[in-house]
């Protein structure tokens, strides 16, 4: 019971969600280069990158290039 208890426990650890704010730049419908900065919750950074990049696509853009992932606490 007790190691069903502590694996559980570990498992917590390994899947808690985390803030990220990740810094990129994209290219709009007109062409033009912009910057983009979102901030999403997900489990690790390859994970934010790729709802960042689910999300940017489903608004129009292209090219998407990331430069900056970071993990940031609020509080």
């Amino acid at each position: 019971m007790l190691n069903q208890i502590n694996e559980r426990n570990k498992l917590n650890k390994l899947n808690k969600l985390k803030m990220f704010r990740v810094n990129g730049r994209a290219v709009n419908k007109r062409g033009l280069t912009v910057g983009i900065t979102q901030d999403v919750t997900a489990t690790s950074d390859k994970e934010a990158v790729a709802e960042v990049i689910r999300l940017t696509t489903a608004k129009g853009f292209s090219h998407i290039r990331i430069v900056l992932v970071r993990e940031v606490n609020y509080a």
